[in-house]
């Protein structure tokens, strides 16, 4: 190998481990509608690859409400008495490999005239924020503790954030607060004011911040129709604003940003002239427009962005459909997608599948797509509403809907206390070398009898082989792939003993 190519390899693996670095900073759904402060969609987790239930049940609700995850603790609202304002809604808490619940809670009536429903913002850092506000009306949001729901502080700010939206994050964890006429950043530790910003919101659900880096994007108002301000994240000094995205008034879905730093305005308004997804390039003092591609009209929806940069959208004959990053190009399209309202939701994982909820009552639906768009399984969910798809650990994925239907699905192992015999039985070690040309080695270790599958599949999901399928008695195992066939990129390897499943990623690298 010449020095020319060794640096060639070495420059693709730091490229590899930087584009994949995302996925590692989080690992559960921390933001309301999108997993990461850029909200973009995509959990490093490994989502169920069949409509496997592991638990359902919970606190009965007649409006479904977004789940937040953070390590073994899942979190959603649950409205139970819509003419009950103040106390028709619990905070309620459960384990998310078991479905135990672990603590409810009815947060304090600042402002009896005004106090709307309690509702969840976001979980990070062992904090659940909760707040009252919602309907316009400004209420403070408070901080509890995600193990035991104990308040841990209460604002010094009000803020407004309406039912569908939530809290976006800078990087030490202070909360980003999107207001109709303000942006505040909120100390993590105390909930002390950092910084307050002046801001003129479209609507409902358009107010929300979406954060990358030291910059905060947000939907402003303007007589032209709705423009993006840049914010710095660290002073909340307003950088530049964008001219208007197209004309019109209402704007009922909050930004998102890519990885790279693309941000993402889904302009919808349910006017044909006005609703576009564009994609635009910050250059530190304006934006340039990269491209636009047509829009349904989806509010409260949220965006994805794949593994591979690809973007997720949805089209005006209401397909979910795939996007070239770079250039706007649908390359893919799935089947029409069949509601009696469309509030579509979708969470990604790291393997590029899609899990996608509808937003329908009567018709309510959970789907999961390969990468591709084509259908691997549905669920019928009435009344799914907004209690949109989360992913959290061991991949096990929760989506809400009314009365006690709230679903954890899985085909991951769940947690060790509650299985902790099955996973000492068995394990499946990182392949090495990795990443490899052509050949690496993949070891497991059985400490009962078992029936043993071991797989290898593509990015989007395709298998490449079978490494085994047979019934192997205790003891420690190596299995050797050799990739010389296939071209470079990432692979996954599946090992299922039982109701033991584990998958790990590897690299080939030519």
């Amino acid at each position: 190998m010449n020095i020319y190519k060794y640096f060639l390899r070495i420059l693709i693996v730091l490229f590899i481990l930087l584009v994949s670095a995302d996925t590692l900073l989080a690992d559960d759904w921390t933001v309301g509608v999108g997993g990461k402060p850029e909200r973009y969609g995509r959990s490093n987790e490994t989502g169920p690859t069949s409509p496997m239930t592991l638990w359902q049940g919970g606190l009965q609700a007649v409006i479904s409400q977004q789940a937040v995850i953070e390590g073994n603790i899942l979190v959603m609202a649950r409205i139970q008495n819509i003419n009950d304002v103040l106390h028709g809604t619990k905070i309620v808490a459960h384990n998310l490999s078991t479905g135990d619940t672990l603590w409810t809670k009815d947060l304090p009536v600042d402002f009896p005239s005004t106090d709307w429903r309690n509702r969840v913002s976001a979980i990070r850092d062992g904090k659940v924020y909760c707040t009252r506000s919602g309907n316009t009306n400004y209420s403070y949001l408070y901080a509890l503790d995600a193990q035991t729901g104990n308040i841990l502080w209460q604002s010094t700010t009000l803020i407004n954030e309406t039912s569908t939206e939530g809290a976006s994050f800078a990087s030490n964890g202070d909360l980003i607060i999107g207001n109709f006429s303000s942006l505040v950043r909120i100390n993590a530790l105390n909930g002390d004011t950092v910084w307050t910003a002046s801001r003129s919101c479209p609507s409902s659900d358009g107010c929300a911040a979406a954060v990358h880096e030291n910059h905060v994007y947000i939907w402003e108002a303007s007589p032209q129709g709705p423009i993006i301000s840049v914010f710095n994240v660290n002073t909340g000094q307003k950088s530049f604003s964008s001219n208007a995205i197209s004309g019109g008034l209402v704007q009922q879905v909050s930004l998102f940003v890519g990885p790279d730093g693309t941000v993402f305005a889904p302009r919808t308004q349910n006017n044909v002239v006005t609703d576009f997804l564009v994609a635009l390039d910050d250059v530190d003092t304006a934006f340039i427009e990269r491209w636009r591609v047509p829009l349904g009209y989806v509010p409260f929806a949220s965006f994805g962005v794949g593994p591979d940069g690809s973007v997720y959208s949805y089209s005006r004959s209401f397909r979910l459909i795939r996007i070239d990053a770079t250039n706007g190009t649908v390359i893919d399209s799935s089947d029409v997608i069949q509601s009696d309202f469309y509030q579509p939701r979708m969470a990604i994982d790291s393997a590029g599948i899609i899990f996608l909820t509808n937003g329908g009552f009567s018709q309510g639906k959970l789907y999961s797509f390969n990468p591709n768009l084509s259908l691997r399984w549905s669920e019928a969910i009435t009344n799914v509403n907004v209690g949109g798809p989360a992913i959290g650990k061991n991949g096990i994925l929760v989506v809400c809907g009314t009365g006690t239907d709230v679903r954890a699905y899985s085909t991951q192992p769940v947690n060790v206390s509650s299985n902790e015999n099955l996973l000492n039985s068995f394990s499946l070690s990182q392949n090495y070398p990795n990443p490899f040309n052509p050949g690496t080695v993949i070891s497991y270790q059985l400490s009962v009898t078992g029936m043993v599958s071991l797989k290898v599949f593509d990015i989007i999901g395709n298998e490449i082989t079978t490494l085994v399928n047979e019934e192997k008695p205790a003891g420690e195992y190596e299995v050797e792939f050799n990739g010389s066939e296939l071209p470079s990129g990432v692979y996954f390897y599946t090992l299922t003993i039982e109701n033991y499943i584990e998958t790990k990623k590897m690299l080939l690298l030519k």
